[in-house]
């Protein structure tokens, strides 16, 4: 019963989809017709890949498969059979030969037996060669393996097998779209074009279609993909899924997954998502998915979300039930949990009904990372912390989970409107220091790239100038073009409101809490797994972000890894119950009343500086009793409690669903929450902590005075012997070491330099070619149209110029890709250049001639000053580490050689080019230290160790290394341990 249940299903999806193939060819179109409509359907990527204009086409048929499949099974099973049958089993030595048997004379046996071993052997290897390509062709894994010895064998196999499977592939798929006799005629179609972004998809409109035709009779739901209805069983299946329709073929061309991945995704490197998609599900013809090279027109595909240009499979019933209206939501009173000060609930609900709106349209995003990408001011201190841990030590090699994760953290990070932000609440606090008035009471803020908003409850209306005051009090707002920026404000005024933090954005907007105005607890609950990135989300935010001061953050239960960051910030416990005492001590330890009056104290500001508990598990029993009373105030507290699950008692709940969608009903938020998973933690550790690398030497090579030739850096090869005078007069330079810069001999828009700069420098670091979609997608990550991109890089085109015989200096190769001119020199290159040649030479006059020269070239780390927001790709090119650990090199071999020879000046000169690199590498420090010694005695010492002193210190308080400690006490004695104490 089930066989036959299966056949019968198999054949009603096998005759819709003849029907709606004979749907689309019911009207004739006229030639004119036919051509816009492929146009139309089909990318230049597409049948133009393949075919010449006014070449015919060559035609695939039965007989070729026949032909190609007689003679594969002729030479794989004929020739053994023949063998076998006429000469039998090839002659096996039972022994080894004598000497009589070595020097007897070769009778026609002994030919015969030699012959028969070459047919067999080469049978053999025919044979293996066809099982590499059959296996090949029916896994697709991409080219097959290499038979050693067997080059034209393994291609006329190739040849073989190929022809019987494309030539069975296209008679399978002309059976499938070939139109099937229907009980009853379809109405009449017609087909259009509708252009989407510059590329096209077919859609099926019918022009007068009767009820009774497109209506499921037996079933209550009707499903649709598009103008197609699908059939119950179908329909079920896909609906909400994104569905692309595969188009039947065009000449030569077939559709493909590929090409699909690049019309609807904007990178033909997708269509293994595609693949995983559908692999094994039934589609209307009775197939399966099985090979991704092999699929058949009017199957339906599932796409991923983020797929432009398809249409989404509907449930529609046949009378639209209006849903019930949601409860109202009661009003938030002062005696309720989570309240806090008065107004709240109100103004919140207010503010952010748009809010919501804006946040349910945004696409769902399939990077690992992505909740990286939209986490602005999380981000962005991560990022910071990051590049801070970079700054002060040699991190590992990453790997390319890790450089994934960078990728998207650089997207995602708003650094600018974190600065923004801190500003603007530090201006708050001094204009209110300077009126003699207490801060705001904050309960919220909302920051954009132009304004900070600030809703107060209870409200207040003397705001300084030049804040406005809204809604009677209950919200503030600072326009950033009405404020001047000080840049010594942040050293002069502690953070007003330290236990700010975001909980996601709407729309483009960041919203912020200020947890203190909780006045208790708070409890976040929801889908367990989103719940926890939220929670792990807010402590490292608290611990990272740069408009807090003095905050610490004490964490239970949360991922070990957390803590690579600041231990002074955010310390990781097992257990909670042994810091309540001191909790508790620090609670009663405060200037008068109130936290925000105390705040702007002389001197009161650090006794209010907020601590938190963040916990990964929800405490119980007595524990949650201590923690309810300790953190419950009237007013504010600087200290909280913050923890996934239910917490009785709790003054804020928040709860976060599966989709990321963050709700606080008590100040009426709802936004797009910021999430930190596992996996993300993880990869963002592994960028800087060597326990995490995956280099098999985590620590990487020990630079040293001993420079053995095994530990220093290897030089990358590069195109060409590039030099100096080429860089100097080569109509188009790229320099990437130091600040960033393009130089061609026309001009650009001030406006699109930025952009136009970043599209060359990413061409020059692939000097293989770059494919428009990647490229697109690497300098447009959030996404662009095919008509901008193509604008743009005409644009570029047209910047850069031709040379003298009118070629362009970016060319499009023969497969479609983006790719500079040779005669473009690239800054790095020329570097790459002379240190290759110096590790050629051998006398050190020359080596170190080569190693200044270098220098010279290299004005400072890779791409020092880029633009916000630009150039997240970078890490994807690996140059950073590898040019940092080059210069490092550089600047200490030369200064070795300088210095051994007599030049200490010279050997000062290259440490300092050295540190401009990597500031805090003591091993340049130390090169300094023995230069200005030789020149200057116990006054340069005493130079250049103050200003590595306050350099180790501005980085982020480095300790001095034994080495250099070392150092300084020979040089410099001294008998009071000075050198000690600044390690």
């Amino acid at each position: 019963m089930s066989e036959s249940n299966g056949r019968s299903t198999g054949g009603r999806r096998a005759a819709r989809a003849q029907g709606r193939t004979t749907e689309r060819t019911a009207r004739p179109v006229s030639p004119v017709e036919a051509s816009a409509t492929a146009t139309a359907s089909l990318r230049e990527t597409g049948p133009q890949r393949f075919q010449q204009r006014g070449v015919p086409e060559a035609r695939h048929s039965l007989p070729q498969a026949l032909a190609a499949g007689f003679a594969l099974a002729l030479l794989v099973i004929g020739v053994p059979v023949v063998l076998l049958i006429l000469g039998g089993p090839p002659p096996v030595p039972t022994s080894l030969p004598g000497r009589d048997d070595l020097t007897a004379t070769i009778g026609p046996d002994q030919l015969v037996g030699v012959l028969l071993w070459i047919v067999w052997l080469a049978w053999l290897q025919f044979t293996l060669c066809v099982l590499i390509e059959l296996r090949s062709a029916v896994r697709g894994v991409g080219l097959p393996s290499r038979v050693p010895l067997s080059g034209p064998t393994q291609r006329f196999a190739r040849a073989l097998v190929a022809s019987v499977l494309v030539a069975t592939a296209a008679v399978g798929q002309a059976a499938a779209a070939a139109p099937a006799a229907a009980p009853e005629a379809p109405p009449p179609t017609t087909i259009s074009a509708e252009a989407y972004d510059g590329q096209a998809d077919v859609t099926v409109q019918q022009e007068t279609a009767p009820a009774a035709t497109t209506a499921v009779a037996s079933e209550e739901v009707e499903y649709r993909l598009g103008d197609l209805v699908l059939d119950p069983e179908e329909g079920a299946e896909l609906v909400g899924q994104k569905v692309y329709i595969v188009q039947p073929p065009d000449g030569r061309y077939h559709d493909n997954l590929w090409d699909i991945a690049e019309r609807t995704l904007g990178d033909g490197r997708r269509y293994q998502e595609i693949f995983e998609l559908n692999r094994g599900r039934e589609q209307p013809d009775g197939h399966e998915l099985s090979l991704a090279r092999l699929i058949y027109p009017n199957w339906l595909l599932i796409v991923p979300a983020d797929a432009a240009g398809v249409d989404v499979v509907t449930a529609e019933t046949p009378v639209a039930e209006t849903p019930p209206a949601p409860p109202a939501t009661p009003p938030v009173t002062p005696d309720q949990p989570g309240a806090g000060q008065e107004g709240i609930g109100e103004a919140g609900a207010g503010l952010f009904a748009d809010f919501v709106a804006t946040g349910e349209a945004e696409a769902v995003n399939t990077n690992p990372h992505a909740g990286l990408i939209d986490a602005g001011l999380l981000a962005a201190g991560l990022l910071a912390s990051l590049e801070l841990i970079r700054r002060r030590r040699r991190t590992p090699e990453p790997g390319d989970d890790e450089v994934e994760a960078e990728v998207a953290l650089r997207i995602g990070a708003d650094p600018d409107r974190a600065r923004w932000l801190d500003h603007a609440l530090r201006h708050l606090a001094a204009s209110c220091q300077e009126a003699g008035r207490p801060l705001p009471p904050v309960y919220t803020a909302v920051v954009d790239s132009s304004s900070v908003e600030l809703l107060l409850a209870p409200a207040r209306v003397d705001a300084p100038g030049p804040w406005t005051v809204l809604d009677e009090g209950r919200r503030w707002i600072l326009a950033r073009a009405d404020v001047a920026v000080d840049p010594d404000l942040r050293g002069r005024v502690l953070a007003p409101y330290p236990g700010l933090v975001s909980l996601g954005r709407s729309g483009d907007r960041d919203v912020l809490v200020d947890l203190e105005a909780a006045g208790g607890p708070i409890c976040i609950d929801g889908d367990p797994e989103a719940t926890f990135e939220v929670v792990t989300a807010l402590a490292v935010e608290l611990a990272t972000n740069q408009w807090s001061d003095h905050l610490r953050v004490t964490a239970d239960g949360l991922p070990d890894a957390l803590s690579v960051f600041d231990p002074g910030r955010l310390r990781l416990v097992d257990g909670v119950e042994p810091l309540l005492p001191e909790l508790a001590a620090r609670r009663s330890d405060r200037l008068g009343t109130d936290v925000l009056t105390g705040r702007v104290r002389p001197g009161g500001a650090g006794n209010w500086m907020p601590e938190y508990l963040v916990l990964g598990t929800p405490p119980t029993g007595e524990l949650a009793e201590q923690l309810v009373a300790l953190t419950n105030a009237a007013g504010r507290s600087p200290l909280g409690v913050i923890c996934a699950g239910d917490v009785p008692g709790a003054r804020w709940r928040i709860h976060v669903d599966a989709a990321g969608t963050l709700e606080l009903p008590a100040l009426g938020l709802s936004v797009r929450a910021n999430l930190l998973s596992w996996r993300s933690i993880e990869a963002l550790v592994g960028l800087v902590d060597p326990d995490r690398s995956h280099d098999p030497d985590p620590a990487g090579p020990t630079f040293n005075e001993a420079w053995l030739p095994e530990v220093r850096p290897e030089v990358p090869q590069v195109r060409a012997l590039v030099t100096e005078a080429e860089l100097a007069t080569a109509p188009v330079r790229v320099y990437i070491l130091g600040p960033v810069v393009v130089q061609a001999r026309t001009e650009i828009e001030a406006e699109r330099r930025a952009l136009a700069t970043e599209i060359v420098v990413h061409l020059a670091l692939h000097r293989e070619g770059v494919h428009p979609t990647v490229l697109a997608a690497a300098v447009w990550p959030r996404g662009v149209t095919a008509a901008v991109r193509e604008s743009t890089f005409a644009r570029v085109r047209e910047w850069l110029g031709v040379d003298r015989a009118g070629s362009p200096y970016l060319l499009t190769t023969e497969d479609g890709r983006l790719k500079l001119s040779e005669t473009v020199v690239l800054d790095w290159d020329v570097v790459c250049a002379l240190l290759s040649q110096a590790r050629q030479v051998r006398r050190p006059s020359e080596e170190a001639d080569l190693l200044r020269r270098a220098l010279r070239v290299a004005r400072g780390p890779v791409l020092s000053e880029r633009p916000q927001g630009r150039y997240a790709w970078i890490a994807r090119a690996r140059v950073e580490r590898v040019a940092s650990d080059l210069l490092v090199d550089t600047a200490h071999r030369l200064s070795v050689i300088t210095r051994d020879g007599g030049d200490p000046a010279t050997a000062a000169a290259a440490a300092r080019a050295g540190l401009r690199v990597r500031p805090a590498e003591q091993l340049l420090w130390r090169d300094l230290i023995l230069a200005q010694h030789a020149v200057d005695g116990r006054g340069g010492v005493m130079a250049v160790e103050g200003e590595m002193s306050e350099t180790l210190t501005g980085i982020g308080g480095i300790e001095l290394a034994p080495e250099t400690v070392a150092l300084l006490e020979e040089l410099v004695p001294s008998n009071g341990g000075r050198h000690r104490d600044l390690a």
